[in-house]
């Protein structure tokens, strides 16, 4: 049974060892968008502190992981969204590779969406690396429109960015 609730600073440790296994994964994928630099343990820390970070457990066990709050990065401030500026942002998803094509991802997206509803927002926002092919493929499948794409200092590729109206 797939159950989502926010995680607790008793699930850092494994957290932290989900977010590790998933990044080595993106990166055998061609997918170099996290590394050593991004994301820290200390963001998911705050994460949780914040009670932001959901957790998706599949029969007990830490599946994936996703931050979800208000925060946009200044980026988003020049792009064509359609909605109120005021949207969930989801951050940090991270699903840990033996739990991968179980609809792990797709759950946290709905979770994520029903929150949304409950506080009463308009919309869902998020981006990614250029590279993840399978999050973009995911979105598109999800209802999700591509908005635009914004750069960062430290990689060398856009970041397309994504909304989705409720």
């Amino acid at each position: 049974m797939l159950t989502i609730q926010a995680a607790v600073p008793e699930d850092l440790d494994t957290v932290w060892a989900l977010v590790q296994r998933a990044t080595a994964h993106m990166n055998t994928l061609g997918n170099p968008q996290w590394g050593d630099d991004y994301p820290t343990r200390q963001l998911y820390a705050g994460d949780i502190d914040r009670g932001e970070l959901a957790a998706a457990r599949l029969d007990g066990v830490l599946a994936g992981v996703a931050c979800l709050n208000l925060e946009q990065d200044p980026a988003y401030a020049s792009l064509p969204w359609r909605t109120d500026p005021r949207a969930l942002v989801i951050h940090r998803m991270a699903v840990d590779p033996c739990f991968q094509s179980r609809g792990i991802a797709r759950a946290l997206f709905h979770h994520a969406e029903e929150y949304a509803r409950r506080q009463g927002l308009s919309a869902l926002r998020l981006d990614t690396y250029s590279k993840n092919d399978r999050m973009q493929r995911l979105l598109l499948s999800l209802g999700f429109r591509l908005v635009g794409q914004m750069r960062t200092p430290d990689r060398p590729l856009p970041f397309p960015c994504f909304e989705k109206s409720l």
